[in-house]
């Protein structure tokens, strides 16, 4: 099962509680976040990201960027992140 995530505009550390929770609430699905509406992404939610795609590839699920707005991407680079990090497939 794919579940689909709309991460919130602001990414930052008090948006950082509701993004794990509903990462957690997907743990046996594959994820799909779509970025298309993120203006700020922070430290603490940059790590839940890359942590959660770290953990589904070992646990052979899939978590995939989908739509990654340009302030998105621009503020991957600045933590020297590229959005093919999170690239991959989704079953």
């Amino acid at each position: 099962m794919v579940k689909r995530l709309v991460l919130d505009e602001k990414l930052d550390t008090a948006a950082a509680d509701k993004l794990r929770d509903a990462i957690v609430s997907a743990e046996t699905d594959d994820i799909v976040a779509d970025g298309a509406g993120v203006a700020v992404l922070g430290a603490l939610c940059l790590e839940l990201l890359m942590s959660a795609r770290v953990l589904w590839t070992q646990n052979g699920k899939s978590f995939v960027l989908e739509n990654p707005s340009e302030p998105l991407v621009e503020n991957l680079v600045r933590f020297g992140v590229t959005p093919d990090h999170f690239e991959g497939s989704v079953a």
